[in-house]
């Protein structure tokens, strides 16, 4: 058997035991498992859709928020008038609440969150484990694999992100007409299709590495307390070992998304200059003269606007999207023993 007790979790399962399952499941034939590996993995794939269209469902109006305050560099407050004079008032000034719902177009925005979040999880647990088996390691298997897993998402979404960001702010109601005004401003099909692209990996890796990296130092310090563990954090495992394993699990997902979130200044920062990017294409062509753009307007003040609606967006979202696939590799762990 192979030795994967660096990311043994209690007999928990969470998003790094179904790591530390991808490199046992690699060392078993297909016969000693009781389900087909690739039927184990699209199950997570649907799961992690489902999250993804439940994430968008629910909170989709602090996406815009967000957008907001990152498109205009501006405080929360200042984004919440700006969204309430747009969406919640018509042309003579008149209160319209059905306006609110304007914040769930375009319906692209749905496609991006389901594929995102679909294949999140299955391809880092597949590249981690094929790299921890050849020999990387635990920290470096893991970088490597969601540094690889990162530009998949970006390729399978960069597309739908940019019409998100762009027919979403300008309420355009054309995708060909989006599509054309950015392919116009970046001079090729590619890169007016993927405006933004490099920022939106820069985002999503830097997020991806610290969200597993702290899920997986949670799960194994409440399997056995680590001896540098101050007296506040003893008491806080003591108290997530009396909660029934899913609930443990779904609340070490939420502290590892709010860690990885605030304690990641390049996803915060990556996240401004793609929504920047995408939003105005022709005024923001490039990666580095987005960042000198905001710089120089606006400090480092500038690479965190946003934050806060990011924050409640990405962690309750993470929460309910990765809560779906947690209580899938329950199961799956349970047929594995």
């Amino acid at each position: 058997p192979v030795d994967v007790r660096p990311l043994v979790l209690a007999g928990r399962p969470s998003c790094a035991r179904c790591m530390a399952m991808a490199g046992s499941m690699a060392k078993k034939s297909r016969e000693d498992l009781p389900f087909p590996m690739a039927a184990g993995y699209a199950a997570l794939a649907i799961n992690g859709a489902k999250g993804g269209g439940t994430k968008y469902l629910a909170l989709q109006f602090l996406n815009y928020a967000r957008w907001t305050s990152q498109e205009n560099s501006c405080n929360l407050p200042s984004a919440v008038r700006i969204m309430a004079s747009t969406y919640l008032r018509n042309a003579e000034g008149q209160f319209t609440p059905m306006g609110f719902f304007r914040m769930w177009w375009p319906y692209v925005t749905l496609v991006s969150e389901t594929v995102h979040w679909g294949i999140k999880v299955p391809l880092n647990i597949h590249l981690y484990g094929q790299l921890r088996e050849a020999g990387l390691g635990p920290h470096s298997g893991l970088f490597v694999g969601v540094a690889l897993s990162t530009a998949a998402e970006t390729a399978a979404t960069g597309w739908s992100e940019r019409l998100g960001v762009h027919m979403g702010l300008r309420q355009l109601r054309s995708y060909r007409e989006s599509y054309r005004i950015s392919r116009d401003a970046r001079g090729s099909a590619l890169c007016g299709a993927y405006a933004g692209a490099m920022p939106l990996w820069v985002r999503n890796f830097s997020w991806n590495y610290a969200f597993f990296e702290w899920k997986r130092l949670l799960h194994n310090a409440v399997d056995e307390t680590p001896d540098w563990a101050p007296e506040w954090f003893c008491k806080h495992l003591a108290w997530l070992r009396r909660l029934e394993k899913k609930d443990q699990a779904n609340f070490l997902t939420f502290e590892a998304a709010t860690l990885g979130t605030y304690l990641t200044v390049f996803n915060m920062a990556g996240d401004n200059v793609k929504t920047k990017m995408q939003y105005d294409p022709a005024k923001y062509p490039s990666f580095v003269g987005t960042c000198r753009e905001i710089w120089s307007q606006h400090g480092a003040l500038g690479f965190v606007r946003g934050s806060a609606f990011k924050g409640f967006y990405l962690i309750l979202g993470a929460t309910v999207a990765i809560g779906i696939q947690e209580r899938l590799t329950e199961m799956m762990a349970t047929l594995m023993h």
